[in-house]
C-alpha cells in the first residue's frame, strides 16, 4: 500500500493547494507540506509493493522508489528556492499532479496504460505555461505550449493504439512496429524540445516562467522517456526495413539536438535561454537510448535520467537565483557575478560535474555507452564533440563571472553573510545615511518587529532610559533574514547541485537502483507484438523475483523474437536479488 499512499498524498496535496490559492501564505504552507510528505512517501515505497485498481495492476521496484524520490525532492527544493526568489504559484500543484501521473505510468504492467498515464502527466506543464497573459509574447507562449500538449497526447494515444493486439494488413508487418516507435520518439522529442521542435522551448525561456521551465523541459520528459525505454529494446530489435529507417530518422534528430543545442547555448546571452538550450542538448541522450536497439542501454539510460532530472533542476534553480540576486539575466550585466556570489559558482561547478561526469564515473560511462550503442561507429566522435561544446558554454559562464564586476553586480548583496550594522541613538540621523540602502529598505518591511520591540521597552517614567527600537534583537534578526536571502537561495541551489553530483557518482545506491528498472522492464513478457509475426519459438521469460501481492500477473502474448535474442531489462539485477547478494 506504500504506492497508494504516495499517489493519494500527491492528488490530495494538489487539490488542497489549489483550494488554498486565494490565501497566499496558507497555499505555500500546504504546498510545501504536501511535497515534503510526497518525498517521505516516495522514500518509504516498498520495492515489492503491488496493487490492483480495477483492471490496472501497479507494482513497484527499487528504481521506481528512487526515481519518484528524485522527482519529489527536486520539486520541494525548487519550491523552497521559489520562497526566496519569487513563489511560483502554479508550480507546486502542477508538480504534485505530475508526480501522480508519472507514478502510475512507471508502475503499470500494461504498456498501453503506461503510455496513456505518461501523456496525462504532461498536462500540468501546459497549465503552468498557458495561463492568461495580456502581452503578445505571453499569448504566443500559451498557444505554443497547448500545441505541444496536443501533439504529445495525440502521439501517445496513437502509439498506445498500435500496441493493442489488432489484425494489421501490410506487406511488411514491421511497419506497425516502426510506426509505434516513431510515435513514441516523436512524443519524447516534442516534449523535451529536441531539434527541430525547440521553438516552444525557446519561447518558454523568454516568457518569464523562471522555475516553471523545469516542469516542461526536465521532469515530464524524463518520466515519459523512462516509459518509452521500458519496452523499446524488445521491439526495435526486430529486423525490418521500416524499423531501420525509423531508427535512422530518430538518430538524425538526436545528433542535431546534441550539437545544435550546445551551439544555441553558446550563441545566446540570456541566462534563461542558455539554460533551456543546455537542457535541450542533454535531452538528445534520451533519443540515443531509444535508438540503441539493445538491452545494454537500459541501465545507463536509467542512471542518466536520474542525473538529468536532479542536475537540470539544479541548473534551473541556479538561473533563477542568479537572475533574482542581480536583478538581471543578461550576461552583459552579470560580469563579475562569481566574485559576488562564490557559492553559486560552486553550485555551477557541481552541476557541470554531475552532468558531464569525470572519467570512470558512472554518469560518464553512461553517456559514453549511449553514444556507442545509439550511433554508428563512424559517429562516435560526436559524443566527445557534445561534451566539449558543453564545457565551452559552461566555461563561458564561469569566465564572465571572473571578470571585473559591473555596476549591476556591485549593487547586489551577493551571497556573503550580512549582519546589519545599526546606528547609535545619539547620532542616528547622521549615521543612518551611511547605511546600505538594503537596510533602509528593509526597515519598512520589518516595521512590525521594531514596533513590537519598542512597545516592550521600558519607559522614561520607570527611571530607565528608553531604548531605540533599532537596538532590538528581534529587529536585527528580521533585517538579517532579509539581507541574507541571496545566501539562503545560494545554499539551496548548492545543496541540489551536490545531490546531483553524488548521484552522478553512483551514490545513494543510484547505480544499483538503475539495474532494477521499472515495472514494464520486470513484467513476465515484453509488450505484445501487434504485427503478429512468427519467426520461431520465444524462450519463456522468468517471472518477477517476488510474488505479486495483488494477484497473478497475466502474461502478455509472446513478442516477436529478435535475430539475436537477448534478455529483457528484467534480467537486470532486481532489488531483491541485489539486497540478497
Amino acid at each position: 500500500m506504500t504506492l497508494i499512499a504516495f499517489l493519494v498524498i500527491c492528488v490530495a496535496g494538489m487539490f488542497l493547494t489549489l483550494l488554498a490559492q486565494p490565501f497566499a501564505r496558507l497555499s505555500r504552507l500546504v504546498a510545501l507540506a504536501s511535497l515534503a510528505a510526497a518525498v517521505a512517501a516516495a522514500l518509504l515505497i516498498n520495492p515489492n509493493d503491488s496493487v490492483t485498481v480495477g483492471e490496472v495492476q501497479l507494482s513497484t521496484t527499487w528504481f521506481v522508489g528512487f526515481f519518484l524520490t528524485a522527482l519529489a525532492a527536486s520539486s520541494l527544493l525548487l519550491c523552497l528556492v521559489g520562497l526566496v526568489t519569487g513563489w511560483p504559484e502554479r508550480l507546486a500543484p502542477a508538480a504534485l499532479a505530475m508526480l501522480a501521473g508519472v507514478g502510475v505510468a512507471i508502475t503499470s504492467w500494461d504498456p498501453t496504460v503506461a503510455l496513456v498515464a505518461a501523456a496525462a502527466a504532461t498536462t500540468p506543464a501546459a497549465l503552468v505555461a498557458s495561463r492568461v497573459r495580456s502581452t503578445p509574447l505571453g499569448t504566443t507562449v500559451g498557444v505554443a505550449e497547448l500545441r505541444t500538449l496536443a501533439l504529445v497526447v495525440s502521439a501517445s494515444l496513437l502509439a498506445a493504439a498500435t500496441l493493442l493486439p489488432t489484425n494489421w494488413n501490410s506487406d511488411d508487418p514491421t511497419f506497425v512496429l516502426a510506426l509505434t516507435f516513431l510515435l513514441v520518439a516523436a512524443a519524447v522529442a516534442v516534449r523535451s524540445g529536441a531539434v527541430p521542435f525547440h521553438v516552444p522551448a525557446a519561447l518558454l525561456s523568454r516568457s518569464g516562467e523562471g522555475l516553471g521551465l523545469v516542469l516542461s523541459l526536465v521532469w515530464i520528459p524524463t518520466g515519459f522517456g523512462l516509459v518509452a525505454l521500458s519496452w523499446d529494446a524488445s521491439i526495435i530489435g526486430v529486423p525490418g526495413d521500416w524499423l531501420d529507417r525509423a531508427v535512422v530518422a530518430v538518430q538524425v534528430v538526436a545528433v542535431a539536438t546534441l550539437i545544435l543545442g550546445a551551439v544555441g547555448a553558446m550563441l545566446h546571452d540570456e541566462i534563461e535561454e542558455i539554460v533551456v538550450y543546455s537542457i535541450v542538448q542533454d535531452a538528445g541522450f534520451i533519443l540515443l537510448a531509444l535508438t540503441a536497439r539493445s538491452d545494454d542501454a537500459a541501465s545507463p539510460a536509467r542512471l542518466w535520467l536520474l542525473v538529468f532530472v536532479i542536475a537540470k533542476s539544479a541548473l534551473v534553480a541556479w538561473a533563477a537565483a542568479v537572475s533574482w540576486a542581480f536583478e538581471s539575466s543578461s550576461l552583459g550585466d552579470l560580469r563579475g557575478w562569481l566574485r559576488r556570489s562564490p557559492i553559486l559558482g560552486l553550485a555551477l561547478v557541481a552541476i557541470v560535474a554531475a552532468t558531464l561526469g569525470w572519467p570512470g564515473s558512472p554518469v560518464f560511462e553512461a553517456r559514453d555507452t549511449l553514444v556507442s550503442l545509439g550511433l554508428p561507429g563512424s559517429l562516435h566522435f560526436l559524443g566527445t564533440a557534445a561534451m566539449l561544446l558543453s564545457l565551452a558554454y559552461y566555461g563561458r559562464l564561469l569566465a564572465i563571472g571572473l571578470m571585473t564586476p559591473t555596476a549591476t553586480v556591485r549593487r547586489a548583496a551577493g551571497d556573503w553573510l550580512h549582519w546589519p550594522r545599526l546606528p547609535k541613538l545619539a547620532d542616528d540621523t547622521a549615521e543612518a545615511a551611511s547605511q546600505p540602502a538594503a537596510i533602509e529598505a528593509t526597515a519598512a518591511a520589518v516595521g512590525e518587529a521594531g514596533s513590537g520591540a519598542a512597545a516592550s521597552t521600558p519607559n522614561a517614567d520607570d527611571g530607565v532610559p528608553p531604548r531605540h527600537p533599532r537596538f532590538s534583537t528581534r529587529y536585527r534578526l528580521a533585517v538579517a533574514w532579509r539581507l541574507n536571502r541571496p545566501l539562503q537561495a545560494s545554499l539551496l541551489v548548492l545543496a541540489t547541485a551536490t545531490i546531483a553530483a553524488v548521484v552522478a557518482g553512483g551514490g545513494f545506491g543510484a547505480s544499483d537502483a538503475a539495474q532494477s528498472g521499472i515495472t514494464l522492464d520486470q513484467a513476465a513478457a515484453p509488450a505484445p507484438n501487434p504485427s503478429g509475426i512468427e519467426v520461431g519459438p520465444q524462450p519463456t521469460a522468468e517471472p518477477s523475483a517476488e510474488p505479486s501481492a495483488g494477484g497473478t500477473v497475466p502474461l502478455a502474448p509472446s513478442p516477436t523474437p529478435v535475430a539475436s535474442p537477448a534478455p529483457s531489462a528484467s534480467a537486470s539485477v532486481s532489488p531483491a536479488a541485489t539486497t540478497g547478494d
